[in-house]
């Protein structure tokens, strides 16, 4: 249940600049009003900090280890977006495609209160000191950050922050010299790391919650990274080019170093809380139907990892049990026009939580391995690149994932190994996804949308291998639903439901959904001239083909070129 919460009031870029990072604020439970902020009388300069702690906040804060933030930071918007959960409760609006700017607002915050004001003066400090290996490691740091938050909003400030130069306003960059500007940081990076000694890595230790102090680790990160984003601009691959980003090369020295190589998940595993459990326990999150019809047609062996089933009897509008307690796998249609909670649509599939909801500790998610196969695979398909074959890749991901998996998140759904077989018979099935039966409300219902198989066919169009590998990748990054989304808008793969519902007053086209976040209320408050500059931004880089622009949720960004196809 969102209730009275206490925080920060989002600080000005301004007040940023002078005083990065806040401290001393409580947090008690949500707000149904995101716009109502409480300012803290406690403001500490980070600098005062031990350097550790100087590092740990904007790694922590990938991933959000704080209720408040993490429901405001993608749980309103991207996860439901996202195709892997949806809300049972319909006064959240996003849920209908029924823009909400006080609920838009946590990905934009998240990123400069708790990532991008401490990276980027933790680089200029480190680069001061000579310590070039630490700012290597804040610059990868960085670069995630930004690359979630452009992907989610488009054009953000950026440069103009890291300048200086302005403090009455600070303009937006274009989403093209933003990618331009992490693939350059994220070079630098790799260098930097490379090189360092032995007293830079005894410091890395001290703070270091994602590779332990391991700077091989680091770099095989920002490799993967580099093919992400490389890919990411398949459709931009002209107009990179014209700006100085060769993908193709990008990629090819990216693709000889990155997670594959270790098939290692990158984790926070330091008794931190994992947040996903709360919103469910609130009412607030279900999982979504795509993601539950796709598993369950393809037999998905880590279903039982990712959800529970329906948690108490499901009753039909005339008031008849129609699914049982604990029997069937259970998802939210996107855009239902809900009612508000408590109904039954609350009722459907739970997050896992283990004995004595223990999942309130699961490690918080940054990036998995299994990822870096299927870019592989893609630049194999695409460009050629690397000499295994897209098929073996293809499965290899799909094998390295159920492998994490289990390991990740075998102990909290109670599972220590798959059936016999069940990975060998997954990877060969012949099954596709099933239809959205609603068990409540009968006109939710409609028909499957995914009609490939998992097993890989050879003959297939390169549109229809892309299709899997899009579609696999986007299944094994559950539940990072920033990077899932970025991937579905960028290909169409998996295909979504259509939605029932469209709130959003013409703002976002019932076909193509969501195309991104809108900025919010207090962006505009803190720096309207900026943002003023911004949307004139995502208008120069908007593609959409059904007259949408502005500040709105259907406009496209930049690498979401609705005038290429994939190929």
């Amino acid at each position: 249940m969102l209730e009275t919460m206490k925080r920060n009031k989002i600080l000005t870029y301004a007040f940023l600049m002078a005083f990065p990072m806040t401290v001393g604020s409580i947090f008690s439970s949500c707000t149904d009003d995101f716009e109502k902020l409480n300012t803290s009388n406690i403001q500490v300069n980070p600098a005062d900090l031990p350097f550790a702690a100087q590092c740990t906040e904007p790694m922590t804060y990938c991933y959000p280890p704080q209720q408040n933030m993490f429901q405001f930071w993608t749980n309103l918007t991207i996860d439901l977006y996202g195709g892997y959960f949806m809300t049972p409760n319909g006064n959240f609006t996003n849920g209908d495609m029924g823009e909400n700017r006080g609920h838009s607002g946590g990905m934009y915050e998240n990123y400069y209160l708790h990532i991008f004001n401490n990276t980027r003066r933790i680089i200029a400090q480190c680069d001061a000191s000579g310590e070039r290996g630490l700012s290597g490691v804040m610059r990868i740091v960085q670069a995630y950050g930004t690359l979630m938050t452009t992907d989610a909003y488009g054009p953000i400030p950026y440069s103009s922050i890291l300048s200086g130069e302005n403090e009455v306003y600070f303009e937006f960059d274009s989403q093209k010299d933003l990618y331009k500007a992490m693939l350059e940081d994220l070079s630098t990076a790799i260098t930097d790391i490379s090189a360092m000694g032995a007293d830079e890595i005894a410091k890395l230790k001290s703070f270091d919650c994602w590779c332990n102090g391991d700077k091989d680790l680091w770099v095989k990160i920002a490799n993967t990274m580099k093919l992400r984003m490389a890919l990411r601009l398949s459709k931009r691959e002209t107009e990179a080019s014209n700006a100085g980003m060769n993908l193709k090369a990008i990629a090819t020295e990216a693709a000889q170093n990155t997670l594959a190589t270790v098939n290692k998940d990158i984790l926070i595993d330091k008794s931190l809380e994992n947040e996903m459990w709360l919103m469910f326990n609130w009412g607030d999150c279900g999982f979504n139907a795509n993601l539950v019809t796709i598993m369950s047609g393809t037999k998905d062996p880590r279903q039982p990892l990712y959800m529970t089933l329906n948690t108490e009897d499901i009753k039909n509008e005339a008031g008849t049990t129609t699914v049982a307690a604990n029997s069937q796998y259970l998802g939210i249609r996107f855009a239902s026009g809900l009612p508000a909670k408590p109904n039954s649509w609350g009722s459907f599939s739970g997050w896992i939580q283990g004995n004595n909801g223990s999942s309130y500790s699961m490690p918080l998610p940054i990036m998995k391995a299994a990822e870096a196969y299927f870019l592989l695979a893609e630049a194999k398909l695409r460009w050629d690149i690397g000499s295994e074959s897209v098929k073996n890749l293809y499965e290899n991901g799909i094998r390295v994932s159920m492998t994490n998996e289990l390991a990740y998140r075998g102990a909290y759904a109670g599972i220590k190994e798959y059936p016999e077989g069940a990975v060998d018979a997954y990877i060969n099935g012949t099954s596709t996804q099933i239809d959205y039966t609603d068990p409540i409300k009968a006109e939710l219902s409609t028909p499957a949308v995914n009609k490939l198989s998992v097993k890989w066919d050879e003959s297939a169009s390169n549109e229809e291998k892309l299709e899997r590998i899009i579609t696999q990748k986007w299944l094994a990054l559950f539940p990072l639903s920033t990077e899932g989304w970025a991937e579905q808008r960028r290909t169409g793969y998996p295909r979504f439901f259509p939605a029932f519902v469209n709130e959003s007053n013409g703002a976002v086209n019932t076909e193509e959904g969501v195309r991104r976040v809108i900025y919010s209320s207090q962006a505009y408050d803190a720096n309207a001239k900026g943002v003023e500059g911004g949307i004139k931004l995502l208008d120069q880089e908007n593609s959409s083909k059904f007259g949408i622009s502005g500040d709105k949720g259907g406009t496209h960004l930049w690498w979401d070129n609705a005038d290429k196809g994939n190929f």
